[in-house]
Formats: structure tokens, C-alpha cells, sequence
């Protein structure tokens, strides 16, 4: 699909910004410009702001709430196992991201779709938003595995921190202007939840940029790819790749937190019209310290920013449950900072972790196994509306505490 005539005009455009040829350098490139355009579209999705408090003024339960990153973050990750064995012989990988750009598309397109037309509907209108974040969510899953695989085969380890703080960098602040945008549009005048449909549709064509990006990015095949074999059991043997997971597994247990921010000050703070000023300090956020992260990263590995990660982490739920209406901004630059922190690290360290003939493997089960925990804000949301706020973030705080813990005897890389 990715050479019918109706797209030869866009990608000889890209060709001349982007340059020819199968380089490192090209490959980098369409890789960076692909992140800017992803952190465009997840600032429009964002899970724990603008879905989150589109979620609250539709009524959902904080169950509901909490099922919203998991369908996404669970979506992407649990297929990975799964699939790793078909996708460690493919020769190039990149050829089953390119497959399922439309499917992913699909579903993101069916939420802005709806809030257009089912406004009337709150019901059906939380209906199709749930499915087309599954539908998203799932496809993420299928295409997830053969986008690390690609970058691990393209972008050498050496220059790997930097690349993510590229993509991180320059996407932070595109996500940092478009809080300027979700904050004008919720301002505007127009009924609910009209400003919401337009900031999906912005959403879906930035992502849908983005995944035709990196679907340009020249793999080299595997020589002898088809015939090879992989084993799930082999990940398990290696000590550090258990210790890894055990703090990965601590991690997505913490998120249970993530979304409940955002709904906190709404419900409980009524701060509904501050939702794009806290998306843009969280964007501000990631931004900046993203900065302080890579020059770590470059110069003592990935360990200490799942330390100092884990550290904020554990900070940041108190906080919410202390701070004032007017101060509650603070929430969201720690937030934008650890995520930030967790991100960079926790990817880093298992492309520099996994072995390269093991590598769907250990990115794989990982992926999955954390998926299956990622489902945590589910339980966040039955205790929220249980015991209260409270409840999830304290725990939450809790497990930042033990990962934090688990990271201290991370291997170093260094």
C-alpha cells in the first residue's frame, strides 16, 4: 500500500527533506521525524489528560477511567509474545509495520468520527471510544514489536540515547504547542464534545504521518531470516533479564496512578478548564528534563534514570493528594519528568540488554508480560471509587517505592 500512485507525490516530498539512499543517516532521520509526529498525536490522546477528562465529562465510572491507558498500553504490549515467532523470520521487519498502519488508523478514526456524530449519545458515543481505543490499542500490538525490532537493526547502540532524545526532545515540544491548542479548543464555545472530536482528528492525521515516516525506513534483511527458530524460555535463564522485568513489573503495577490525576482535578478539584494548561506542563516537562536524561544516559546508561524515575515516581502521588487547587500544575511537571526518566530508560536498557540472535525474545516477552500488569489502573479505578483518590495513588506510590528498590540492583551498563 505503500507504493500506489495516490502517495508518489507525498513520498518523493519526504525523499527530498529526508535525502535518498539506505543510510544510517536517512533511517535516523525518517526515525526522529516519526517520533515528532507520535508525540504530536499522543499529546491530542493523551491517556492521562485529554482521554481522561473526556472520559469524566462523559460519566464514565473511574473504572472506565482507568481502562483507558490499559487498552492502550496492554493493547500494544500482550500481543508481542505472541507474535515474536513470526516476526523474528521475517527478513525485514518494517514490512508488517507498514501492514497494519491502515488497521491502527481505523480505530483512532472511528473515536473522532464519533464524537462528531453521536454527541447526543453519551452512551454510544463512550461505546465506539472504548472500541476504537481497543482497536488501536490491539493493532499497536502487531506493529509494536517490529518497530524496536527495526530500530535496534538500524540505529547503532552507540547512538541510540541519542536518537530517543532527539525524537523526545523535538516531540516534546510540538506535544508542549499542542497543550496551547487543547487548551484553546476546550475554551472555545462550541458544545461538548465538539472541540474533543477536533482534537481527535488532529490526533489521527498526526499519527497516521508518522507511521507512513518510519514505514519508509530501509531495513536490511536478515540473512537466513525465514528459517530461524526462537524460544520464549530463553530470556528466563539470563539473571539480568529477570531482574529487568521485575522492575518493569513494579512499574506498570504504579501506573495505576497515571490516569487518575487528571480526573482528580476535575472531580474533586473542578479544575476542568485546566486540562490544556497541565498537558502543556506536562509536555514543558518531558521537554526539558528529557535533556538532563539523555546526557545521563550517554554518559552512565539507562540504570540511573529508572532510579531517578522510580524516585519521582514515588514522590509525585503524595503530592497530588497534598497540593492545592492552584498548585496542582506541580503534579504534572513530575509526572512529564519521570515519565520521561522511565521511558528512556526502560527502553534502553533492554535493546542494550537483549542479545541480537534473541532479541524478539527478550522485547517480546517483556512486552507481554508487562502488558498483562499493565491492566493495573483497572483496579485503580475500582478502588477510587471504593475508598476514594487516595487509595490508588498511595499504593501507587508504594510500588514506585519498590521499584525503585528492585533497580538498585540493576547491572549497569557501564
Amino acid at each position: 500500500m505503500w507504493n500506489e500512485p495516490r502517495v508518489g507525490k507525498i513520498k518523493t516530498g519526504i525523499d527530498r527533506i529526508i535525502g535518498q539512499g539506505q543510510s544510517i543517516d536517512r533511517n535516523y532521520r525518517l526515525g526522529v521525524l516519526n517520533g515528532w509526529f507520535v508525540a504530536l498525536g499522543d499529546a491530542f490522546f493523551n491517556a492521562t489528560i485529554v482521554l481522561s477528562s473526556f472520559a469524566a465529562k462523559l460519566g464514565a465510572p473511574n473504572w472506565i477511567i482507568g481502562l483507558l491507558p490499559s487498552l492502550l498500553n496492554a493493547g500494544a504490549l500482550v500481543p508481542q509474545a505472541f507474535i515474536a515467532p513470526y516476526v523474528a523470520r521475517l527478513p525485514v521487519k518494517v514490512t508488517l509495520y507498514r501492514r497494519v498502519a491502515l488497521l491502527r488508523i481505523s480505530g483512532l478514526a472511528l473515536i473522532a468520527a464519533s464524537s462528531f456524530l453521536f454527541g447526543h449519545r453519551p452512551d454510544l458515543l463512550l461505546a465506539c471510544f472504548l472500541l476504537g481505543l481497543a482497536l488501536n490499542g490491539l493493532f499497536t500490538g502487531l506493529s509494536s514489536l517490529p518497530f524496536w525490532e527495526t530500530v535496534s537493526k538500524t540505529i547503532p547502540q552507540e547512538r541510540r540515547a541519542a536518537f530517543f532524545g532527539i525524537r523526545n526532545l523535538v516531540g516534546g515540544l510540538l506535544a508542549f504547542l499542542a497543550g496551547f491548542v487543547v487548551r484553546g479548543l476546550l475554551a472555545t464555545g462550541l458544545a461538548f464534545p465538539l472541540p474533543y472530536a477536533l482534537l481527535f482528528t488532529l490526533g489521527t492525521l498526526a499519527f497516521a504521518t508518522g507511521w507512513y515516516l518510519f514505514g519508509q525506513v530501509n531495513e536490511p534483511p536478515e540473512p537466513g531470516g525465514p528459517q530461524l527458530r526462537i524460544s520464549l524460555t530463553i530470556p528466563f535463564k539470563d539473571f539480568v533479564f529477570r531482574r529487568f522485568l521485575r522492575v518493569r513489573a513494579m512499574l506498570a503495577l504504579a501506573s495505576m496512578a497515571e490516569p487518575f490525576y487528571a480526573a482528580y482535578a476535575v472531580r474533586v478539584l473542578r479544575q476542568t478548564s485546566e486540562v490544556g494548561i497541565y498537558l502543556t506542563l506536562y509536555a514543558l516537562s518531558s521537554v526539558l528534563s528529557n535533556l538532563l536524561w539523555v546526557r545521563i544516559a550517554q554518559h552512565y546508561g539507562s540504570r540511573p534514570l529508572i532510579l531517578v524515575g522510580g524516585a519521582l515516581g514515588t514522590l509525585t502521588p503524595i503530592l497530588a493528594l497534598l497540593l492545592p487547587a492552584p498548585s496542582y500544575g506541580l503534579v504534572f511537571v513530575l509526572q512529564g519528568a519521570y515519565l520521561a526518566a522511565l521511558g528512556l530508560g526502560t527502553t534502553t536498557y533492554l535493546l542494550n540488554a537483549a542479545p541480537a540472535e534473541h532479541r524478539s525474545s527478550y522485547i517480546g516477552l517483556a512486552n507481554t508480560l508487562v502488558g498483562i500488569v499493565s491492566f493495573s489502573p483497572v483496579l485503580g479505578g475500582l478502588l477510587a471509587d471504593w475508598q476514594g483518590y487516595a487509595a490508588p495513588l498511595l499504593l501507587a506510590s508504594g510500588f514506585y517505592a519498590w521499584a525503585l528498590y528492585a533497580g538498585r540492583k540493576l547491572k549497569s551498563e557501564v
